[in-house]
């Protein structure tokens, strides 16, 4: 039997800990459908900003080298070895958090400078054979639909170019009741075909 694995992006803010019942609730649900699970906090690991200088394309193809010294280049490799990558954050003017934001930025490598057109649209080129699935997961104080809205486009735009074989989106209350979460999980998971 394959074992999937799946690695969760915690992107909640330093101090805050309210996507923590959110994390559980989601590796509970990975690991009953058999889905090896690893959680990052994002808060709480050393990741520097991207310095936008492109080395990962050009210079040391995949590679950061332009930031050094933090954890970017080892949670890369767990992200291109795993089957779901879930991105937890609350929801922060329809995107994400500056805690998730950091690393997703320094993703870039997994991707080639060149890029293609499809539908119109200029998009990157893969850099590997498989990317994983993206289960986006936005958590929020008060409802608010245009703002949901602009984080299932972001996300579909984002996957557009991070090439996974599926992605889904949605957007949560802070307070949302335990049982109701979790089976919206279930829903989701199911929808996205994701099991071991």
């Amino acid at each position: 039997m394959i074992i999937l694995k799946a690695v969760i992006f915690n992107g909640a803010l330093a101090n805050k800990n309210q996507q923590m019942t959110f994390q559980k609730i989601i590796e509970e649900e990975l690991t009953n459908i058999g889905i090896d699970t690893e959680s990052l906090i994002m808060n709480q690991i050393e990741i520097k900003t991207c310095i936008g200088c492109f080395k990962c394309w050009d210079t040391t193809p995949g590679i950061c080298s332009g930031v050094k010294g933090d954890s970017g280049e080892e949670i890369k490799k767990k992200v291109i070895n795993c089957d779901l990558l879930v991105f937890l954050t609350p929801l922060t003017f329809g995107g994400y958090s500056s805690e998730l934001k950091k690393i997703i930025e320094r993703l870039l490598g997994t991707l080639q400078p060149g890029v293609f057109r499809k539908n119109g649209e200029s998009h990157h080129l893969k850099r590997y054979e498989k990317y994983p699935s993206i289960l986006a997961i936005a958590t929020t104080e008060k409802r608010d639909e245009k703002e949901a809205k602009l984080f299932k486009n972001l996300i579909k735009r984002h996957s557009l170019n991070f090439h996974p074989p599926k992605h889904e989106a949605e957007v949560f209350l802070v307070n949302e009741e335990e049982n109701q979460f979790r089976s919206n999980i279930k829903q989701i998971l199911a929808k996205m075909e994701m099991s071991s």
